[in-house]
Protein backbone atom coordinates (compact mmCIF):
# COMPACT_ATOMS: atom_id res chain seq x y z
CA UNK A 1 0.00 0.00 0.00
CA UNK A 2 1.05 3.34 -0.81
CA UNK A 3 0.28 6.60 0.96
CA UNK A 4 1.12 10.17 1.43
CA UNK A 5 0.36 12.69 4.24
CA UNK A 6 -0.72 15.95 3.41
CA UNK A 7 -2.70 18.78 5.30
CA UNK A 8 -6.36 18.67 5.08
CA UNK A 9 -8.93 21.24 4.25
CA UNK A 10 -11.93 22.15 6.55
CA UNK A 11 -13.73 19.54 4.80
CA UNK A 12 -11.55 16.52 5.52
CA UNK A 13 -11.67 17.81 8.89
CA UNK A 14 -15.19 17.42 9.08
CA UNK A 15 -15.00 14.14 7.25
CA UNK A 16 -12.74 12.74 9.92
CA UNK A 17 -14.98 13.75 12.46
CA UNK A 18 -18.40 12.33 11.51
CA UNK A 19 -15.92 9.30 10.70
CA UNK A 20 -15.43 8.70 14.12
CA UNK A 21 -19.10 9.69 15.38
CA UNK A 22 -20.21 6.76 13.10
CA UNK A 23 -17.29 4.72 14.67
CA UNK A 24 -17.74 5.59 17.81
CA UNK A 25 -21.66 5.49 17.67
CA UNK A 26 -21.25 1.59 17.97
CA UNK A 27 -20.13 2.12 21.89
CA UNK A 28 -22.11 5.44 22.64
CA UNK A 29 -25.38 4.61 22.00
CA UNK A 30 -26.83 7.51 23.43
CA UNK A 31 -25.70 11.20 23.25
CA UNK A 32 -26.72 14.85 23.32
CA UNK A 33 -25.76 18.40 23.49
CA UNK A 34 -26.95 21.01 25.36
CA UNK A 35 -26.02 24.67 26.50
CA UNK A 36 -26.56 27.41 28.97
CA UNK A 37 -26.57 31.09 28.92
CA UNK A 38 -26.84 33.49 31.57
CA UNK A 39 -28.02 37.63 29.94
CA UNK A 40 -28.36 40.65 31.48
CA UNK A 41 -31.67 42.64 31.36
CA UNK A 42 -30.35 44.22 27.96
CA UNK A 43 -30.07 41.03 26.44
CA UNK A 44 -26.13 40.42 26.73
CA UNK A 45 -24.61 37.38 27.29
CA UNK A 46 -22.54 37.27 30.31
CA UNK A 47 -21.80 33.93 30.22
CA UNK A 48 -22.42 30.39 29.04
CA UNK A 49 -21.95 26.93 29.16
CA UNK A 50 -21.90 24.09 26.43
CA UNK A 51 -21.57 20.36 27.21
CA UNK A 52 -21.78 17.14 25.77
CA UNK A 53 -23.49 13.89 27.25
CA UNK A 54 -22.37 10.58 25.98
CA UNK A 55 -24.24 7.50 27.89
CA UNK A 56 -23.97 8.51 31.35
CA UNK A 57 -21.23 10.85 31.87
CA UNK A 58 -21.18 14.92 30.60
CA UNK A 59 -18.46 16.77 29.26
CA UNK A 60 -18.50 20.27 29.75
CA UNK A 61 -16.62 21.30 26.33
CA UNK A 62 -16.83 25.25 27.30
CA UNK A 63 -17.40 27.99 30.00
CA UNK A 64 -17.36 30.97 30.09
CA UNK A 65 -18.02 34.29 32.14
CA UNK A 66 -17.83 37.70 30.83
CA UNK A 67 -14.90 39.62 32.56
CA UNK A 68 -17.10 42.82 34.13
CA UNK A 69 -19.31 39.59 35.24
CA UNK A 70 -17.10 37.72 36.63
CA UNK A 71 -17.11 37.09 40.67
CA UNK A 72 -20.92 37.08 41.15
CA UNK A 73 -21.59 33.90 41.28
CA UNK A 74 -22.58 33.11 37.37
CA UNK A 75 -20.26 30.21 36.62
CA UNK A 76 -20.94 28.54 39.82
CA UNK A 77 -24.97 29.11 38.75
CA UNK A 78 -24.21 27.69 35.48
CA UNK A 79 -22.31 24.45 36.70
CA UNK A 80 -24.71 23.43 39.65
CA UNK A 81 -27.73 23.92 36.75
CA UNK A 82 -25.99 21.78 34.27
CA UNK A 83 -25.29 19.07 37.01
CA UNK A 84 -28.76 19.35 37.48
CA UNK A 85 -29.38 18.86 33.91
CA UNK A 86 -26.67 15.98 33.67
CA UNK A 87 -28.90 14.32 36.25
CA UNK A 88 -32.17 14.55 34.87
CA UNK A 89 -30.42 12.99 31.60
CA UNK A 90 -29.32 10.05 33.67
CA UNK A 91 -25.44 10.69 33.72
CA UNK A 92 -23.47 9.61 36.78
CA UNK A 93 -20.44 12.25 36.31
CA UNK A 94 -19.21 15.66 34.99
CA UNK A 95 -15.40 15.79 33.22
CA UNK A 96 -13.65 18.95 32.51
CA UNK A 97 -10.35 20.14 31.65
CA UNK A 98 -9.23 23.56 32.38
CA UNK A 99 -5.85 25.70 32.03
CA UNK A 100 -3.36 26.82 34.94
CA UNK A 101 -4.71 30.61 33.43
CA UNK A 102 -8.41 29.90 33.68
CA UNK A 103 -9.94 28.24 36.08
CA UNK A 104 -8.52 25.47 38.32
CA UNK A 105 -9.42 26.94 41.73
CA UNK A 106 -12.63 27.73 40.72
CA UNK A 107 -13.41 23.63 40.00
CA UNK A 108 -11.99 22.93 43.29
CA UNK A 109 -14.56 25.17 45.01
CA UNK A 110 -17.22 23.49 42.74
CA UNK A 111 -16.17 19.63 44.70
CA UNK A 112 -14.18 18.84 41.27
CA UNK A 113 -11.58 16.29 41.91
CA UNK A 114 -8.21 16.79 39.90
CA UNK A 115 -7.10 13.18 38.05
CA UNK A 116 -4.45 14.52 35.97
CA UNK A 117 -2.69 17.34 34.44
CA UNK A 118 0.50 17.99 32.31
CA UNK A 119 2.55 20.96 33.35
CA UNK A 120 3.75 22.79 31.39
CA UNK A 121 1.81 21.93 28.57
CA UNK A 122 0.95 25.73 27.11
CA UNK A 123 4.10 27.03 27.45
CA UNK A 124 4.72 27.90 30.98
CA UNK A 125 0.75 27.09 31.78
CA UNK A 126 -0.84 23.79 32.98
CA UNK A 127 -3.58 21.89 31.80
CA UNK A 128 -5.87 20.32 34.33
CA UNK A 129 -8.57 17.76 34.48
CA UNK A 130 -11.48 17.10 36.76
CA UNK A 131 -14.11 14.94 37.39
CA UNK A 132 -17.67 15.16 39.54
CA UNK A 133 -19.47 11.86 40.98
CA UNK A 134 -23.09 13.46 40.94
CA UNK A 135 -25.62 11.82 43.33
CA UNK A 136 -27.97 9.57 42.06
CA UNK A 137 -30.95 11.69 43.36
CA UNK A 138 -32.17 13.99 40.67
CA UNK A 139 -33.09 17.52 41.35
CA UNK A 140 -35.46 18.33 43.40
CA UNK A 141 -37.84 21.50 43.16
CA UNK A 142 -37.71 24.06 46.30
CA UNK A 143 -39.69 23.04 48.98
CA UNK A 144 -39.97 19.35 48.03
CA UNK A 145 -38.04 16.79 50.80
Amino acid sequence: MSYQICPGTPEDRAEIHARLQAYNARYITDCAEFSLCVRDERGELLGGLAATRDLDCVTVDYLFVAEGARGQGLGAALLDRAEDEARRRGARRMLLNTFSFQAPGFYDRQGYRRFGGVSPCLGEYGQYFYVKELQNNPPQSPGQG
